[in-house]
């Protein structure tokens, strides 16, 4: 056998993947917001792109600056500015007066009695959780290293007002015995509003009893065995307790009027918005999609600026730096737009598909999987998926992420029809919340009540359907509305 080594041509045909395919794809599957980030970088780093929304508001600025310019000019020259003197009725807001320069002498400035100028001052600073602690830390605390420690704790508290980071691993990064970051931890506890910096729920719940002088031997058991109360067993905690069922219902109704989550009415979280990418609206008797301009960045190519640099002389490698810019400049606009258009499109066909739901709600949501849209548009399944990721939608009937459009097919009991997965949810969530007290529903209940409705539903399906929902079995339910209808 004899071995030797050749070379041979071969010819081939192949998808690459090249880096702007790679962005353009990037793009589908970015926000609004996401996608106004990303705009936001490249308008730094490349000098050719422009903000459209910057550029119009300078030129206004600059309108304005001129005409008030020539307002002034002409004011001079007519004599109006030289006899501008104030009417009669504001002759008490001069400052030539004798009573206000006095009063200006003695340090008693206007603003001082200013109201509409202090309510301004106070609406503009925005109260915060650490805010309130720190102002009541720098009246608490005199040593620089009780105010350090108070302020490493502060850092430290989550949204919901309890201490977040282990005191061991404070004191050995900031250098401070843990007997002392214990001492300002516990006056710490005193603060307003009760229940900040717990470590834990038992604890948030022991210091607001004891801030209220109201934590005794038997809401202390009740707070440490706050599982039984959880599960339903009372009798358990009246024999740990050793009350009688009136007064345990006394001490339940306590706790439970406590805060859990002290921090929250602090809290930045609602006065967050949703920006939705895409907005459905019912114009007479069709329906309307359009994308949300106020959250689209708007960027164009600065053309004054290209011919500019296009007249200077330039090196070779600057020549080369200037049109690799203006290239991905260019291809930056025409992706974006295409991936605008294309959202539109995709977003257009889902609201045509689903006219039910937006006329008579989630229950009417009808199957229909990536492939039904993106055959209506001729597109592929993976754009499809890509552009309804992590991307939202404003309907009169509230914000939906767009993946909530699309359902598995659920059997009906009648031939011919079907139900979308989640509107089989929307059934399964009403039937339990519509449940006789004191009797939940059981899965097996659940699955005849379902069929009733046309819903052919396995048990275990049921059963997975409700764990979806966070819903818990029924005899979780059952412990809980025992405890939910003692009278408190």
């Amino acid at each position: 056998m004899q071995i030797s080594q050749n070379l041979k041509l071969k010819q081939s045909q192949s998808l690459v993947m090249t880096p702007q395919l790679q962005q353009a794809i990037k793009l589908l599957q970015l926000n609004n917001l996401e996608l106004s980030n990303l705009v936001n970088k490249e308008l730094e780093e490349n000098p050719f792109l422009e903000n459209e929304n910057e550029s119009v508001e300078l030129e206004d600025n600059k309108n304005n600056e001129y005409e008030e310019t020539n307002d002034l000019k002409d004011s001079f020259e007519n004599g109006e500015s030289i006899s501008d003197e104030p009417k009669n009725e504001d002759y008490e807001n001069r400052w030539d007066t004798e009573n206000n320069y006095e009063s200006f002498k003695k340090g008693n400035s206007l603003d001082h009695n200013d109201v509409g100028s202090v309510i301004e001052q106070t609406l503009s600073n925005k109260v915060s959780l650490k805010s309130i602690i720190q102002s009541q830390a720098d009246l608490q605390f005199q040593s620089k290293e009780d105010k350090r420690i108070s302020e490493i704790l502060t850092d430290y508290i989550d949204e919901n007002g309890w201490i977040t980071e282990n005191l061991v691993n404070i004191s050995e990064f900031s250098g401070f015995k843990i007997s002392e970051i214990e001492r300002i931890l516990k006056i710490m506890q005193t603060f307003e509003p009760d229940g900040i910096f717990a470590r834990n729920l038992k604890e948030c719940l022991k210091i607001q009893l004891r801030n209220k002088q109201m934590l005794v031997n038997t809401s202390e058991v009740i707070i440490d065995n706050l599982e039984m109360l959880g599960n339903g067993n009372i009798k358990s905690l009246q024999k740990l307790t050793s009350l009688k069922e009136e007064e345990l219902r006394e001490q339940i109704k306590i706790i439970r009027s406590l805060d859990p989550k002290p921090g929250k009415k602090y809290s930045d979280d609602n006065s967050n918005i949703f920006h939705p990418d895409v907005i459905v609206s019912r114009v007479n008797s069709d329906w309307s999609v359009e994308l949300n301009e106020s959250t689209l960045p708007k960027i164009t190519i600065n053309e004054d600026y290209v011919k500019e640099i296009e007249s200077l002389k330039c090196k070779e490698s600057d020549k080369k730096f200037i049109n690799e810019s203006l290239n991905s400049a260019k291809w930056l606009l025409k992706a974006i737009q295409q991936r605008n258009l294309t959202t539109l499109k995709i977003s257009s066909e889902i609201v045509n598909q689903q006219k039910q739901f937006f006329e008579k709600g989630k229950k009417f949501l009808k199957p229909m999987v990536l492939k039904d849209v993106a055959k209506k548009i001729n597109m592929h399944e993976s754009t499809v998926s890509r552009v309804t990721s992590d991307k939202l939608m404003l309907t009169p009937r509230g914000i939906f992420e767009m993946k909530l459009f699309f359902s598995a097919s659920i059997s009906s009991t009648k031939k011919g029809e079907t139900h979308s997965a989640e509107s089989v949810r929307e059934s399964l969530k009403k039937l339990i919340s519509s449940e006789p007290v004191n009797n939940p529903l059981s899965d097996e209940m659940l699955v005849e009540k379902l069929q009733d409705e046309g819903i052919d539903l396995a048990r275990r399906t049921v059963a997975k359907y409700r764990e979806l929902l966070n819903i818990p079995a029924s005899s979780v339910r059952r412990k809980i509305m025992k405890i939910q209808n003692i009278n408190l």
